[in-house]
């Protein structure tokens, strides 16, 4: 009895030492989805009325575009198909505008933008850009997107005037 006992220990060890022998390395990988999303809101038309009096005249906050990205660099790019000119026909007089892209109260100590092109009024007659040192929150930050009109001299002929604003978003 004593010799089985024995055989069964030293069997049990050497079939555990075999077991023990091998090892398996896993390597986990988790492939994160990019976010780079801009969304104005109102999605389709930013409205306002002018008065035609010659004045000078402020839109502010029209509508408000959402940024959300989630890499530390990339750029917000502005650009207008005609120039930064509200245009009714080809032989009407265009009217000039300028645009301002500003963050709103709730994101106003977000350190995120290295340089905003749109911080101030600008007439987009070439593209301007915002540039961003680091990714957003979750829910994005938040921009208001007002317009004004410098003071002329000459009345605009009344009617709808139109421009299209791309607003586009690229990793820097």
């Amino acid at each position: 009895m004593k010799k089985f006992v024995v055989f069964l220990i030293v069997g049990l060890l050497a079939s555990s030492a075999a077991w023990g022998a091998t090892s398996a390395g896993i390597t986990i990988e988790a492939n994160v989805a990019q976010i780079l999303d801009v969304s104005p809101d109102p999605l389709t038309t930013w409205e306002f009325g002018i008065d035609n009096s010659g004045n000078a005249a402020e839109f502010q906050n029209v509508g408000t575009l959402t940024v959300k990205s989630s890499t530390e660099t990339y750029i917000v790019t502005f650009s207008s198909a005609n120039g930064g000119m509200l245009k009714k026909n080809e032989t009407d007089n265009p009217i000039s505008y300028n645009v301002k892209a500003g963050l709103t109260s709730a994101y106003a100590q977000w350190t995120g933008i290295y340089n905003n092109a749109l911080d101030t009024y600008v007439q987009l007659s070439a593209p301007k850009t915002i540039l961003f040192s680091q990714k957003t929150p979750k829910d994005g930050v938040e921009f208001n997107i007002s317009f004004n009109i410098e003071a002329y001299t000459e009345f605009y002929v009344d009617g709808v005037y139109t421009d299209t604003i791309t607003i586009s978003i690229a990793q820097n």
